[in-house]
């Protein structure tokens, strides 16, 4: 009855909440259809189809190429700063006129958020006799978390990134790291390599030198294949369009540890230290988390999901829309919580992973197109220092249920007083 109950509850507002975006979606007008996040990405689709990939990172170009498409008088300020391989992934679409081509691909990359949810629902360590409905409970959660709004709405191309993390994690779990690397690599450096700069530090902290391998040549495939995308001078392009990004986005509208400082201290060196200082702290975090869970397998979902919150918060360039990028972590870490429960859906341990991640959820639809100055200043990044935080001080687990080494122990006796923890 009680579990009956609880995903009643959790269905019905998760519902609700995804409503509330697919109708947001619905009334985006023509004009915002032609100049959302994904237009950047249509129109160096263009120029790639065009033979002009080289030049998609002249601003010039791109801009005027841009406004093109745009109603006469239109003002708009979204150069392509992206790698060059999402112009690829984009340019399919080229087929269709922009607004029709912004509704694809924001259906396409709520697709992609769905499978890696499910990805994650499916290879995570859930006890047996949990049943679907709590798993059926925790897809719906994943998807409504507040990060999806600015995703669905802006076209945004994170659910390929959560798509790889998910890839990864359920890898690890079948214990093939060097697989597990490359998805995870080749997700993130073929979109958002800037949001994974703490998991890449985390994988070399584990000393897992067969998934830091497989990430090496993930990272190897993208590169190869940019270069042969928009040559040598578009790649000189894409680095020079990273500092672009940098100043072409208000600092106290990103919601990393950067934006948190310049929402309260401005856009001065003070706050630019103070906001690297911070980032380089995270990165530490995730380092730690790496090197704890280090020969643990059980050790995997919490500390994974810790070291990917600290790899968001760590970024200069961190926004609403990226933090689906979580929602396989908390699909997870639901398993793992259940394991931990050992008692009906929801045990103390599921409920407070759900209010974590409701409160994350709230934190980003306040900061959802919010560049005001302190006070508040950005939520978001205290949610993300928070959860990795926790990550660092929850025990680690040393044996998974099911595992050979938890069967082997409990036929020997062992199964009590071994020390292990499975929270």
């Amino acid at each position: 009855m009680r579990t009956s109950r609880a995903v009643a509850i959790a269905a019905a507002v998760s519902t609700l909440l995804l409503a509330y975006y697919a109708i947001s979606w619905a009334r985006v007008t023509p004009v915002r259809e032609r100049g959302t996040d994904f237009s950047a990405s249509y129109v160096a689709a263009l120029l790639l189809r065009d033979g002009d990939g080289a030049q998609m990172y002249d601003q010039q170009d791109e801009h005027a190429r841009h406004l093109s498409l745009l109603p006469p008088g239109t003002v708009i300020n979204l150069p392509f700063i992206t790698p060059p391989t999402t112009a690829l992934l984009a340019l399919p679409l080229t087929l269709l006129d922009p607004g029709s081509a912004f509704r694809v691909w924001s259906v396409i990359e709520l697709l992609l958020l769905a499978l890696a949810v499910w990805i994650a629902i499916r290879a995570g360590p859930w006890p047996a006799p949990s049943g679907r409905s709590p798993r059926a409970a925790t897809v719906l959660m994943a998807l409504a978390a507040g990060g999806t709004y600015a995703f669905l709405i802006l076209g945004q191309i994170d659910g390929v990134a959560a798509l790889g993390l998910a890839a990864a994690y359920m890898t690890w779990r079948r214990d093939r790291p060097a697989v597990a690397g490359f998805w995870m690599a080749l997700a993130f450096a073929a979109t958002k390599p800037h949001l994974a700069i703490g998991l890449g530090v985390w994988l070399v902290a584990r000393r897992d030198w067969r998934a830091l391998a497989g990430a090496l040549a993930g990272c190897a495939v993208v590169a190869a294949v940019s270069l042969v995308l928009v040559g040598p001078g578009g790649l000189g392009g894409f680095i020079s369009a990273l500092g672009f990004a940098a100043g072409n986005t208000p600092g106290a509208s990103t919601l990393g540890i950067p934006g948190l400082v310049a929402s309260w201290l401005g856009g001065g060196t003070v706050a630019v230290v103070i906001g690297i200082a911070g980032s380089l702290l995270a990165l530490a975090g995730c380092w730690l988390l790496g090197a704890r869970s280090r020969g643990i397998p059980a050790a995997l979902e919490v500390s994974l999901a810790g070291a990917a919150a600290l790899s968001l918060v760590a970024s200069p360039h961190l926004l609403p829309h990226d933090l689906v990028i979580l929602a396989p972590a908390f699909a997870w870490c639901a398993a793992r919580a259940a394991v931990a429960d050992a008692a009906p859906w929801p045990g103390l341990v599921t409920i407070r992973l759900i209010a974590a991640w409701a409160i994350l959820g709230v934190l980003a639809l306040v900061d959802t197109g919010n560049a005001a100055p302190a006070p508040p200043g950005r939520l978001v990044p205290l949610g993300l220092l928070g959860i990795g935080a926790a990550a660092l001080m929850l025990p680690l687990a040393r044996t998974d249920p099911g595992t050979p080494e938890r069967v082997a122990l409990a036929q020997s006796g062992g199964g009590r007083g071994s020390g292990g923890s499975t929270a």
